[in-house]
């Protein structure tokens, strides 16, 4: 066998091994809002707001994408960090994605103690721009429970973020 065939077929090989994932659009999403928080020790509508940050980097592929996110809250001395591995949804023939995760959360959103904890995410997000653009304006909405035994975290937010895709 010769050089050169040996060589095709190993880049053929090695081709047919990485993930189609790893072909897919990536999506790069930063963005700034604001969110409410508090434990579950009241309603959330007695919660406090703040300024939230976020962060998303998704693998896209076709309708369905696999990703990480990263949130932050911070009222004064009172703060929340959270980040979820979640499957990202675009519903087809439409700028609206769905998001479904799941994390670890840590913070303390009401002065009363720090709560960790395993995070349960729910978010959505519809871009602003043409289809084609290499970048977008994102609105963003999401909702984050974090367990933990004694009490547990929610918090809800919503911004405006930039999408490099």
């Amino acid at each position: 066998m010769s050089f050169c065939v040996r060589r095709i077929l190993i880049a053929c090989a090695v081709a047919a091994a990485i993930p189609s994932v790893a072909l897919a659009q990536v999506r790069l999403t930063v963005g700034a809002g604001a969110g409410i928080a508090g434990s579950t020790d009241g309603s959330l509508s007695e919660g406090r707001t703040a300024p939230v940050v976020t962060g998303q980097l998704t693998a896209m592929k076709a309708v369905i994408g696999v990703g990480a996110q990263v949130d932050a809250w911070r009222d004064g001395a009172s703060s929340i960090a959270l980040a979820t591995g979640h499957l990202e949804f675009r519903l087809p023939s439409t700028p609206l994605f769905l998001t479904l995760g799941a994390g670890f959360g840590r913070g303390d959103p009401d002065g009363k103690g720090t709560i960790s904890g395993t995070a349960g995410h729910l978010g959505a997000a519809c871009d602003i721009g043409r289809a084609v653009a290499p970048r977008v304006l994102t609105l963003f909405g999401n909702a984050f429970l974090v367990y933990a035994p004694t009490r547990s975290l929610q918090m809800v937010d919503g911004g405006l973020a930039i999408t490099w895709r």
